[in-house]
C-alpha cells in the first residue's frame, strides 16, 4: 500500500504528539510524555506494516514503492524528533544546554532522508531506483546497528532515570530510536522478500 493516502493520520499523530508533549513538559510529566511521544510512534508502525505487508505477501514482486515509502517515514520521523527538541526546550521552562546541537542534527538526517527518497528513489537520480536500493539497504543496516548500540547506552549508563534536564530528550531518543530500529529492520525484511519474489520466473 502507498504511503500517501496514510500520511495524513501520520502527520496528524506527529501534530498532536509535540502538542501534547509540550504540555506535559510543562507539567514535568514524564508519564504523559512517553504517552504522547509513542502515539505518533505507534501510528508510524502501524502505517509501516500497512505499506510493507503486499511486499511479504508476494503481491508486489516487483515494486520498489515500499522502500520509498519507507524511507520518507524514516525522515518523517526524524523531523518529528527534531521538532519535539526544539518545542520541548523552547517552549517549555526546560533548559538543556545540548537541546539545539542534538535538534539540529536530527533535522539534518531527516534533510538526508527526504532528499535520497526524492532523488534516488524518486527516479530523479543519476543511477536507476533497482541500483540505489542495495545502497540504500547497506545504509539502513548501518542505522539500525548504530541506533541499537545507542539504545543499550542509553539504558546501561542509566540515563534515563538520571533527573537531570535532559530527561525530555531521552524520552525522544529512546522511542524514536525504537521506532527507527522497527524501520531499519522491516525495511531489509522486505528488501529480502522483494529479491526473493522478483527472483522467481513469471509465466
Amino acid at each position: 500500500m502507498p504511503l500517501r493516502p496514510l500520511l495524513p493520520a501520520v502527520l496528524l499523530a506527529l501534530l498532536i504528539s509535540i502538542i501534547v508533549g509540550v504540555l506535559a513538559v510543562g507539567r514535568d510529566s514524564g508519564l504523559t510524555l512517553g504517552i504522547a511521544l509513542s502515539l505518533f510512534a505507534a501510528q508510524v508502525v502501524i502505517t509501516l506494516f500497512r505499506i510493507n505487508a503486499p511486499v511479504w505477501q508476494g503481491t508486489s514482486a516487483n515494486d520498489t514503492d515500499w522502500a520509498w515509502s519507507n524511507t520518507v517515514l524514516a525522515a518523517l520521523v526524524y523531523a518529528w524528533a527534531a521538532t519535539g527538541m526544539f518545542a520541548l526546550y523552547s517552549l517549555t521552562g526546560l533548559y538543556w544546554q545540548h537541546w539545539w546541537q542534538y535538534g539540529l542534527a536530527m533535522a539534518l538526517f531527516a534533510a538526508a532522508a527526504f532528499f535520497f527518497a526524492a532523488y534516488l528513489l524518486g527516479g530523479r537520480g543519476p543511477i536507476p531506483r533497482e541500483k540505489a536500493l542495495p545502497i540504500l539497504m547497506l545504509v539502513t543496516a548501518a542505522q539500525a546497528a548504530a541506533i541499537v548500540v545507542g539504545l543499550i547506552w542509553l539504558i546501561v549508563s542509566d540515563k534515563l532515570h538520571s533527573g537531570r534536564q535532559d530527561w525530555a530528550a531521552n524520552h525522544i531518543f529512546v522511542i524514536g530510536g525504537i521506532v527507527l530500529a522497527i524501520i531499519s529492520m522491516v525495511s531489509l525484511l522486505s528488501y529480502r522478500r522483494y529479491l526473493a519474489t522478483s527472483q522467481l520466473p513469471t509465466s
